[in-house]
């Protein structure tokens, strides 16, 4: 098999400006991925700080809970996002250097993204599953 040369990208001017178009869109909603992940964890932060006595109120251990979960969800948000904005930065590199292993690292990174999304997907419509099967349990043997 040839060996492809480092800097002997082609691609149709149609695929060109598809990537370009790609590479504009998923950097934008990378962006504000990020934006997203730093808010969530700000607002875990406010939970946590919630839960010290202030001015007479105390929200109770609930708030710490709330925290927790945004945490959790904040990292689990990170990683499509930082695949996606690694799949814009090593395209547009790649389109505009004419460099192949740049683009096979972008595209590497988009299924890097779809494949965690995907995975995210089965794990919460299981856990769905799991709820509607304890639900119809619940409904059928406690009412």
């Amino acid at each position: 098999m040839d060996k492809i040369e480092e800097n002997s990208l082609e691609v149709s001017e149609s695929v060109r400006v598809s990537l370009d178009t790609m590479v504009y869109w998923s950097k934008f909603l990378a962006i504000l991925g990020y934006i997203g992940v730093a808010l969530m964890v700000l607002l875990a932060l406010r939970m946590f700080a919630m839960d010290i006595p202030s001015y007479g109120y105390y929200y109770g251990p609930s708030m710490k809970l709330i925290g927790f979960i945004y945490l959790i969800f904040a990292v689990l948000y990170y990683f499509p996002v930082s695949y996606l904005y690694k799949f814009s930065t090593e395209t547009r590199y790649a389109l505009n250097s004419n460099s192949q292993s740049s683009l096979n690292d972008g595209l590497s990174n988009l299924a890097s993204n779809f494949k965690f999304i995907g995975v995210m997907t089965v794990v919460v419509m299981s856990l769905y599953a799991l709820m509607f099967i304890i639900g119809l349990f619940g409904f059928l043997f406690f009412s």
